[in-house]
């Protein structure tokens, strides 16, 4: 009898720690389970940032190739039936009425918010800038003869873009290059491109909602290579480090100094065209080259 117990309680401990045993093994398959699940999870959405980084990168490329005039240089054409809506400062041009609506809702914010931060004031347009939009891809590059990829261009004072969701993006960062080449009376191309694009991106920023990737300062290019980079050719890895780059300069620019001083830097590069004596001339008290502008921007947090 006794032995017969010996044997039950012996099967019992044994049951008991088979079950233990087995529960570790459930929780073990389930942490496993759930560690790959995470991980898969970590991984996709991973992949879907890369993927959105680089479809980043792929339209600053595009727009950037549309800008330099790559392409040859064409007489857009529009649409009969097409609606128009003036502003004080802009003609609008579509065959939506609704989205001429929406435009002109926004077109003269953009304006107002460059000459603001410019301290532009005293700057008068000759005649208003056309916007023309297109309904869809297909028609703008039917139109325009432009690239499948180009999402707009602009060209002879004229916006030209289609209805798409990048559109107002397109839209904020083109306008800033109507005002600053109209300003600078065609010698826009003949100074330092960062000026130029590093403003436009600094109002497309000011976009609500928009994701405004931040800088990390530990990538950026050299003042020598930032200076002298060939936007062409360069990868779109470096292309999109300039842009960036570029911005963060005029945000430091424009929200560490008055405005009255970037305006001076302005009006003396549009007299002499030379980066450094514009930088020594507006803003005497801070930096007498981009060399001294560019250290003290690195040194910013």
């Amino acid at each position: 009898m006794k032995l017969f117990n010996i044997e039950v309680e012996r099967s019992y401990w044994l049951l008991t720690i088979g079950v233990v045993i087995g529960i570790y093994i459930w929780f073990f398959f389930m942490a496993m389970s759930k560690f790959i699940e995470i991980k898969n999870s970590k991984i996709e959405q991973q992949s879907n940032e890369e993927q959105e980084l680089l479809k980043e990168q792929f339209v600053i490329t595009q727009r950037l190739k549309a800008d330099i005039g790559i392409y040859d240089e064409v007489s857009p054409v529009f649409p009969e039936g097409f609606q128009q809506l003036y502003t004080p400062h802009f003609v609008v041009y579509s065959l939506n009425r609704p989205l001429l609506d929406e435009i002109v809702q926004y077109v003269e914010q953009i304006y107002s918010a460059v000459i603001t931060d410019t301290n532009l004031y005293s700057f008068n347009l000759s005649e208003r800038f056309p916007i023309y939009v297109y309904d869809d891809s297909k028609m703008y590059v039917e139109c325009t003869k432009r690239p499948v990829w180009s999402g707009g261009f602009v060209m002879s004072r004229k916006i030209y873009a289609f209805d798409s969701k990048n559109l107002k993006n397109i839209i904020y960062h083109e306008v800033t290059h109507l005002i600053f080449n109209d300003f600078m009376a065609g010698k826009a191309e003949k100074i330092s491109r960062w000026i130029n694009e590093g403003l436009a991106s600094y109002e497309e920023n000011k976009i609500p909602d928009l994701r405004k990737p931040v800088f990390n300062k530990s990538k950026r290019l050299s003042a020598d290579e930032f200076l002298t980079l060939d936007l062409s050719t360069a990868s779109s890895e470096k292309v999109n480090i300039w842009y960036q780059q570029a911005e963060s300069l005029i945000a430091y620019m424009l929200e560490n100094y008055p405005r009255a001083q970037f305006y001076n830097f302005l009006l003396k590069l549009k007299e002499t065209e030379n980066i450094d004596t514009s930088i020594s001339w507006g803003y005497q008290s801070k930096f007498n080259s981009f060399s001294d502008l560019e250290s003290a921007w690195s040194n910013n947090n």
